[in-house]
């Protein structure tokens, strides 16, 4: 019976825990409850101050953000709506080279790179022995021109005419000697007295005195008759010439000194003492001061709101303290792009559109201005909606 008796199986055998140590639970006493009620009230009471803070926190940090909302709602109201606004500017001042006029040795150079500089101001002297001698030549050339001039102008002088007179009296009286003798070899010629060479000879003669006295009456009659208007006008035309060349001469004798045109700061000197510059070579650049304005690149979609005359503000990179003001001055008649060496073009057939930009020339609204450098970062803000 037992061996026919199905075998259960048996069950898996179970997994037991660990386990936990059971703290034995103190026995309260009526005595122990005033104790507990004192402890569990501090812990209330920080509860509920953390949870004050708490809420004070969150509500500082949402008057925050309200606060911040509300002003940049009220910058942007005020500062930002109506206006155009870009950081691609910068200083813009006039930058001047000086060249020198005349192929010659450079003898002394008087300024220095850095230095203020007053207009009229000596750079740079050449050497100048060669045009002093030059000079010195036209001026005697000058002075020979216009004696020539005084005396077309002053003649006859009355001794000349007195000596023209002389000369024809003294031809007259030769003629008259030169007629007899003629009158007398005749005479003597039918008899056979003398020969018929003799005879041409004395003929010859009596020519010579007759065309003397005639020569004689025409230069007394231009004496007396003054130079002619021709003479004097090229008289006048080479006095002219002379006292050009004289100037044309004290000109380059000026130009040997290199002067600055403008009131500035000597950016670059490219020369020293003893070179030798060429006709038009440049030997300095100078900045300009007192003179600057701003250049401000606007973008093509913004151009449509900007006119002369509107007002705008300023901030230079080089002083964050302080803000400019400044009036648009003229827009300029093309984009950046157009003034580049190779102009873009969509001939090609592989067009990108690029936004273009437009230089607007800024002009200062204020007298107080520092030290402005050319190529200064600028950012500008055009009030567009008022001027």
């Amino acid at each position: 019976m037992q061996s026919r008796r199905e075998k259960k199986p048996k069950p898996p055998p179970l997994v037991e825990e660990p386990s936990v140590p059971q703290l034995a639970e103190p026995s309260l006493t009526r005595r122990d409850a005033p104790v507990l009620l004192e402890e569990a009230a501090p812990q209330e009471s920080s509860r509920q101050r953390a949870n004050g803070r708490r809420g004070l926190r969150l509500f500082l940090v949402l008057l925050l953000i309200l606060g911040g909302a509300a002003g940049y709602g009220g910058y942007w109201w005020y500062s930002v709506r109506g206006t155009v606004s870009t950081d691609d500017a910068y200083v813009e001042t006039r930058i001047i080279s000086v060249a020198s006029r005349l192929p010659e040795r450079v003898d002394a150079v008087l300024a220095r790179e850095g230095q203020s500089v007053k207009r009229g101001q000596v750079l740079l002297r050449l050497a100048s022995d060669q045009l002093r001698i030059r000079v010195r030549q036209r001026q005697a050339a000058l002075r020979g021109a216009m004696a020539l001039l005084k005396e077309k102008r002053n003649s006859p002088r009355p001794e000349e005419i007195e000596v023209a007179r002389a000369e024809v009296r003294v031809f007259m009286v030769e003629r008259d000697q030169q007629d007899n003798e003629v009158a007398r070899a005749m005479r003597l010629k039918k008899v056979n007295a003398i020969s018929a060479q003799e005879l041409e000879r004395r003929r010859s003669a009596q020519q010579g005195a007759r065309s003397r006295l005639e020569v004689g009456r025409r230069r007394l009659s231009l004496l007396m008759a003054g130079a002619t208007e021709g003479e004097i006008q090229r008289a006048r035309a080479g006095m002219n010439l002379a006292r050009a060349l004289l100037q044309a001469a004290r000109t380059e004798l000026a130009d040997t000194r290199l002067r600055s045109p403008v009131d500035g700061v000597v950016a670059k000197r490219m020369v020293d003492p003893g070179e030798v510059v060429q006709k038009g070579q440049a030997v300095f650049q100078i900045v300009e001061t007192g003179k600057s304005w701003v250049v401000a690149n606007l973008e093509e979609d913004q151009i449509s709101r900007v006119h002369e005359g509107q007002k705008v503000r300023i901030w230079i990179d080089a002083y964050p303290d302080r803000e400019f003001k400044g009036l648009v001055g003229p827009l300029y008649a093309a984009t950046l792009s157009r003034f580049s060496l190779l102009p873009t073009s969509s001939a090609s057939g592989s067009f990108i559109k690029v936004t273009q930009r437009i230089p607007v020339r800024i002009e200062w609204a204020q007298e107080d201005l520092p030290q402005m450098f050319p190529g200064l970062n600028v950012i500008v803000r055009i009030h567009t909606e008022r001027k």
